[in-house]
């Protein structure tokens, strides 16, 4: 009897216990189901990608060659400094910040502590830095802004680094770049043009072989070619001639998504100033996240 009797009381607490879990299984199912038919009919709601922003400073470059623009980029409320990629001479990288995933426009800011390194070397060690923000943020897209030598390396990297698997590069923003010659070195004011092609008369070993490997660059990029114009007879910033900057329309216009060029005139157009520059800001700015 008391056998007969314990079984008699289970059963309810058992039956009473089945019934409250299947009702709170399937009400969660009606609201997941709810809630996702609601997600996906309503086309106000929409999802903004994480495009972080590079930034790479030119040969001799240190943190104020870029900190300058990134500062603007943050002033404007169109950005916000994530993390510092330091990276050492030997090519480890030391990563300072933190990138939390509310942020939709974060920049990195890259410093070369050996910033008079070769274009091969420094473009390997920025295929460090993208393949680091692939694994760690799985990013599958970017921007890059670059002053001064900092354009051929991101160049180099696209030709030469860059794979299959490599995240996109989306925008690209060279300033001052000296895609073919550099004053003082190969290089000299008004005695290198553009034919009617577009095609630069004279051409230096490095930019011939940038040729040869023009069609690896990525064909879904938009450029903003910047560069400098002292309007002082030289048609140059002071180290980087327009024939040169502009050299680059001639490998990726054809190829690339997009390709714009703009000039900046006057003293503030000297080479070491076009990274602290309003104008140049404001069309980062505009270009990059149109504010």
């Amino acid at each position: 009897m008391a056998r007969h009797m314990t079984r008699k009381n289970h059963r309810p607490i058992q039956f009473s216990t089945l019934t409250r879990i299947i009702v709170a299984v399937v009400s969660c199912g009606f609201a997941f189901l709810f809630f996702a038919n609601e997600t996906t009919t309503d086309k106000s709601i929409s999802f903004t990608p994480i495009i972080p922003t590079i930034y790479v400073h030119g040969y001799g470059g240190v943190y104020n060659s870029t900190e300058h623009m990134i500062q603007a980029a943050e002033q404007a409320g169109a950005a916000k400094k994530a993390l510092i990629a330091r990276v050492e001479p030997d090519g480890k990288v030391n990563y300072q910040g933190t990138w939390n995933f509310t942020q939709k426009h974060p920049i990195i800011q890259v410093i070369f502590k050996n910033n008079t390194a070769e274009i091969p070397t420094e473009a390997r060690w920025l295929n460090t830095i993208v393949n680091h923000l692939q694994s760690a943020y799985a990013i599958s897209e970017f921007n890059l802004v670059s002053h001064s030598m900092g354009g051929p390396v991101t160049l180099y990297w696209a030709l030469h680094e860059r794979s299959a698997s490599s995240p996109t590069l989306k925008k690209f923003v060279p300033i001052a770049g000296p895609f073919n010659g550099v004053i003082y070195i190969d290089d000299t004011p008004n005695t290198n043009n553009l034919t009617s092609s577009g095609n630069p008369k004279l051409q230096n070993s490095a930019y011939r072989s940038y040729y040869r490997a023009r069609m690896h660059f990525p064909t879904e990029t938009k450029i903003l070619n910047i560069y400098g114009n002292l309007e002082d007879g030289s048609n140059s910033d002071s180290l980087v001639t327009n024939v040169s900057a502009r050299s680059l329309a001639y490998l990726l216009q054809k190829h690339v998504t997009s390709y714009k060029e703009l000039m900046i005139k006057g003293p503030n157009a000297r080479h070491s100033q076009l990274h602290n520059n309003a104008e140049v800001n404001r069309a980062v700015i505009r270009f990059l996240w149109n504010r």
